[in-house]
């Protein structure tokens, strides 16, 4: 046991009691308060639907009435939504929203901590946030028409999320920072532009033609929260685009051909002699008695778009990176070529075939793959050779960084009026979808000289 005199196990040369003890109780004071928050948070938001079901005939009619508003395609959302409607939204036949009729009429039996939090609760007011930074308790969330930035600790009310996420809600003081108050969508970073354009530009003109004044953000979003919440869920939905039938699938034939060879000596010399287009795979040793020969583009069209200032940033001098088009390998028991099916494999395989005669080749056997793969995915593989000690992750990231150069030319072109950084953040967003541990993007950035997301490194 260590007592509070003793040195610190963790080597920082103080006492116990002066370093990890005083963190310890830290911690547990830390806890103690987020805990006492959500116990406070659940007794009063108990106690509000009991009072609004016993105002509206019964927790059967009341609950009916909640989901009145909300599309069932909501799912799971559904009740949530409901709820804050119920509580936050809805004007009641008295003129009052349901939070403000519950501190009317029994707002006197809460004091201290209790009527604070229901104080904040009246105050609250339902905007859209966006996830624009993190930091090591947490995330930070941007009000998108403020600007205004709010820190979220973890907590039960706010998991881990995509980059650039966006949800519809309300936010509430917690502790030192904030959390989230019921029900957030999180969702795609389209939800930002789309619902403001909802708002500004028809749902407040809606509203100042029928009242003859303006409305804020807020209290359109307040009025029309059922409508909101359901083309949320639709942008969501139409980019998820999963993949569910036949017809969104397509064949991919993995070739490979086998020979024995006479000479296979003129076989390496006369492919690396050809060009560029011909190179000894990184980590070929001729030595070991194995020769692997790529044939590869060098990617000069789409890597020659970065400016130098760019290249020189992104390594590129020291860095070269070319698409694989099909593998050569040869060695005492013959020579064997493969790769997915393309023109330029085709084009190796009739080269060599065209020279059988004079290297010795003869085919002795011949494989097609045929693989069942979404149709949006081409399967491309890239060579990167390097002096420099890359990690796995860099090795993966440099090769991602033609496809999404690539991808930012095709897409921009279908969506000129787009910036940059919004066609970025979109992808960020949909990669963590698919795969939270990807390679990062920031190569990308650094090549668009757009600044570094907080969310890769």
């Amino acid at each position: 046991m260590i007592g509070r005199n003793d040195p610190c196990p963790c080597g920082s040369g103080k006492k116990y009691k002066q370093c990890c003890l005083l963190k310890q109780s830290g911690d547990q004071t830390q806890q103690a308060k987020e805990r006492h928050f959500f116990e406070r948070k659940f007794k009063l938001t108990t106690d509000l639907y009991s009072f609004l079901a016993q105002k509206q005939g019964g927790e059967w009619n009341f609950d009916h009435q909640k989901y009145k508003p909300f599309n069932s395609s909501l799912g799971d959302y559904r009740e949530g939504a409901g709820n804050m409607w119920a509580y936050f939204f809805r004007v009641y036949d008295n003129g009052l929203r349901g939070i403000e009729w519950f501190v009317k009429e029994r707002g006197q039996r809460y004091s201290g901590e209790d009527r604070k939090m229901l104080e904040n609760w009246k105050e609250m007011k339902v905007s859209c946030y966006q996830l624009v930074d993190q930091y090591e308790q947490g995330a930070v969330i941007e009000d998108i028409w403020s600007k205004e930035r709010y820190r979220m600790p973890y907590c039960e009310t706010m998991i881990k999320l995509p980059p650039w996420a966006v949800s519809v809600g309300m936010i509430e003081p917690y502790i030192e920072d904030w959390c989230i108050h019921g029900v957030f969508m999180w969702g795609h970073p389209e939800v930002a532009s789309e619902v403001m354009t909802r708002i500004v530009e028809q749902l407040q003109e809606e509203t100042a033609e029928a009242s003859e004044q303006e409305m804020s953000p807020a209290g359109i979003l307040a009025g029309n929260y059922p409508e909101i919440l359901d083309l949320c869920n639709r942008i969501n939905s139409r980019n998820e685009k999963p993949v569910s039938n036949l017809k969104d699938m397509g064949e991919q034939i993995f070739v490979t051909h086998e020979y024995t060879c006479e000479f296979p000596d003129l076989l390496e010399e006369m492919l690396l002699n050809i060009g560029d287009e011909y190179i000894l795979a990184p980590g070929t040793d001729p030595a070991e008695g194995t020769i692997l020969i790529n044939r590869v583009d060098k990617l000069d069209g789409i890597l020659g778009t970065i400016p130098a200032d760019r290249q020189e940033q992104l390594g590129l001098d020291e860095i070269h990176i070319s698409r694989d088009f099909g593998n050569i390998r040869i060695d005492k028991q013959g020579v064997t070529v493969s790769g997915w099916q393309s023109a330029e494999l085709e084009a190796t395989l009739e080269l060599l075939e065209s020279k059988s005669t004079a290297i010795g080749l003869t085919r002795v056997n011949e494989r097609r793959e045929t693989n069942q793969l979404p149709k949006e995915l081409v399967i491309k593989g890239y060579n990167i050779i390097t002096d420099k000690n890359l990690s796995d992750q860099e090795v993966n990231a440099y090769g991602n960084l033609p496809i999404l150069l690539q991808w930012y030319r095709d897409t921009q072109e279908k969506n000129p009026a787009e910036s940059a950084e919004m066609l970025v953040r979109r992808r960020e967003y949909e990669q963590y979808r698919i795969n939270a541990d990807a390679s990062n993007l920031n190569l990308l950035r650094v090549a668009l000289g757009l600044p570094e997301s907080p969310f890769t490194g």
